[in-house]
């Protein structure tokens, strides 16, 4: 008899405890994220996921894969997702009012101008002809260096190039110099060399990504918002702290081999809590991303300037950083 009380005991325990983890899931509230398929727009994501950053703010995630930011925000808009990653070319939507930013993630170092050996500077690239993929961060790192040496963008023969044939253009003599970034510039080979990179423009352009959401689920969501902002800045600060692991949690969901998404390391510098909330004190967040619409306006994608305090969601992430 006692037998069968205890196991009765044991049962009525476990039936309990499946019971309550039951009820924990269902009290998850549910929220879905977009990602990018590579390093920059995978990995805090990744790790705020297999970490349990999402889980310590009680959230059930579903992560979605976009391989552009242009398609996140329409699926945002449409009401697909709820939050995203977007790199720096999906900021235009964001300028013109289609999302609003959350907190700024990385900042790009990865775009170069590379040239053949007998250009010595910038300024050499003058009545030559120059290869970029229009509408992209190479275009805009190629108006910056140019405008920085004293040239303008009719002082060069500027050809539109698929990203993915950049390369082969340059090394083939079709051009004398294209502006490119990581990891695409590694296919670059022989006596070829880095005329100059981004990292040398960082008073005048800044290439932010971000993770965002829409004014509407921001207004109707707060406490979500809080919720999830806090999760990713965790994630932010251990991705800092790990990058190894970080490298190989991105390759896991993106679904890519460690070995190429640790080289797409060296394409940005990935901030933390600490950096954002130094930026918001001095200001430099306001500088990343007015360097950032000056791209756009450079390049006539934008008309006219917009105050970034229309489009940053500043109070909030200050509020949350306060309460990590």
């Amino acid at each position: 008899m006692k037998k069968i009380i205890f196991i009765l005991f044991i049962f009525i325990l476990i039936s309990c405890s499946n019971k309550k983890e039951d009820d924990n899931q269902t009290n998850k509230i549910k929220i879905r994220v977009g990602y990018l398929a590579e390093f920059a727009g995978a990995s805090t994501a990744a790790v705020a996921k297999e970490k349990g950053f999402f889980d310590e703010e009680n959230l059930d995630v579903e992560l979605f894969k976009f391989f552009n930011g242009h398609a996140a925000i329409i699926s945002m808009i449409s009401g697909e997702i709820d939050f995203s990653y977007i790199g720096h070319a999906a900021h235009f939507l964001i300028i013109n009012g289609k999302a609003q930013i959350l907190i700024p993630d990385c900042i790009s170092k990865a775009e170069e101008i590379i040239s053949a050996p007998y250009i010595k500077n910038v300024y050499d690239l003058k009545g030559k002809t120059v290869a970029t993929h229009f509408g992209t961060s190479g275009e805009a790192m190629l108006y910056t260096a140019l405008e920085n040496a004293g040239l303008k963008i009719e002082d060069i023969n500027l050809v539109n190039i698929n990203i993915t044939n950049l390369a082969a253009s340059l090394m083939n003599r079709k051009v004398d110099a294209v502006s490119t970034w990581i990891p695409y510039t590694k296919d670059i080979t022989n006596n070829y060399k880095i005329l100059t990179s981004i990292t040398n423009y960082s008073n005048e352009i800044s290439l932010t990504s971000s993770f965002v959401s829409t004014a509407d689920y921001i207004n109707n969501n707060p406490e979500i918002v809080k919720k999830f902002s806090r999760a990713m800045l965790k994630a932010m600060d251990y991705r800092k702290n790990n990058m190894d692991e970080t490298v190989y949690l991105a390759a896991k969901l993106i679904r890519n081999n460690v070995e190429s998404v640790k080289e797409e390391t060296d394409a940005v510098i990935c901030l933390d809590s600490s950096d954002i909330k130094k930026a918001c004190e001095n200001g430099d967040i306001f500088k990343w991303y007015e360097t950032q619409q000056k791209v756009f306006l450079n390049s006539d994608v934008l008309e006219e300037s917009v105050p970034v305090t229309n489009y940053i969601q500043l109070e909030m992430l200050k509020n949350t950083l306060k309460n990590l």
